[in-house]
């Protein structure tokens, strides 16, 4: 029995290491320590058997010049492992690696292709809708986000649908901002999402009700932790400003 126990910690530990070369999603951690040892053994079949093994690090540096970075140790075992398995995963990967370095434009295609040989890759989704916000192509980022809630609504603790309501709001479509700050406001009270909520209220005529938000918004920093108030200050001080600057005066 023993045996068996020190044989399931060596496997957890060994998935635990694989889950940080991979960049996984910390939770993946917590579940194998949680839920040992069948959580070990749901990463491998869940992730480790679909993305393939990991190559070697490279000795090469990232390579930059005056405009653009050109390649990267992690681009290039990332293209390897495409060259040889071809997988949904990969794909997503490099995406996201592009994403991260700012590199939309190239991207794209790779959460795409993602996309394409796994519709099931909500990471890949989230990832094409991130991409072409900050290309300002609003309209795309909006469909794709659209796509992803429809499968998940809750989707990155509400960060996606948060940013489905900013492709609205950039795009010009007032109304269905409106109602997906709404959402977003009533499932997560993201003090971002109350703030432009208002905001977009009185440009659109609805000043009183605009101010009525406002006022929430600062109410609810009352009772918040440091951290949290921390957090939230810059929504907190720009709903000040508005109140201020509307004749309204708070104790």
């Amino acid at each position: 029995m023993d045996i068996l126990i020190t044989l399931a910690l060596v496997f957890m530990v060994w998935m635990c290491i694989d889950c940080i070369q991979r960049k996984e999603h910390f939770v993946w951690i917590i579940i194998m320590v949680v839920l040992f040892p069948v959580g070990a053994v749901a990463y491998y079949f869940t992730v480790k058997s679909k993305g393939g093994n990991l190559p070697n690090p490279s000795i090469l540096s990232t390579v930059k010049n005056k405009n653009k970075e050109v390649e990267t140790d992690e681009t290039l075992q990332l293209k390897e492992m495409i060259g040889k398995f071809h997988k949904a995963y990969h794909y997503e990967k490099l995406g996201q690696t592009y994403l991260e370095q700012k590199q939309y434009a190239l991207a794209i295609p790779q959460f795409k292709e993602a996309i394409q040989r796994d519709d099931d890759s909500n990471e890949a989704r989230y990832g094409l809708g991130k991409a072409f916000h900050a290309m300002r192509n609003y309209s795309e980022a909006a469909e794709t986000l659209e796509e992803l809630i429809k499968i998940d609504k809750k989707y990155d603790y509400g960060n996606a649908i948060f940013g489905l309501a900013e492709c609205y709001r950039m795009a010009g479509l007032e109304d269905k901002a409106l109602k997906t700050y709404e959402d977003v406001i009533n499932s997560f009270h993201f003090f971002k999402a109350v703030y432009h909520y208002a905001n977009l209220l009185d440009q659109k005529g609805q000043k009183d009700e605009a101010i009525k938000q406002m006022k929430s918004l600062v109410g609810s920093s009352k009772d918040l932790p440091d951290y949290k108030l921390e957090k939230e200050r810059h929504w907190i001080d720009e709903a000040y400003k508005f109140l201020k600057k509307n004749g309204v005066e708070l104790a």
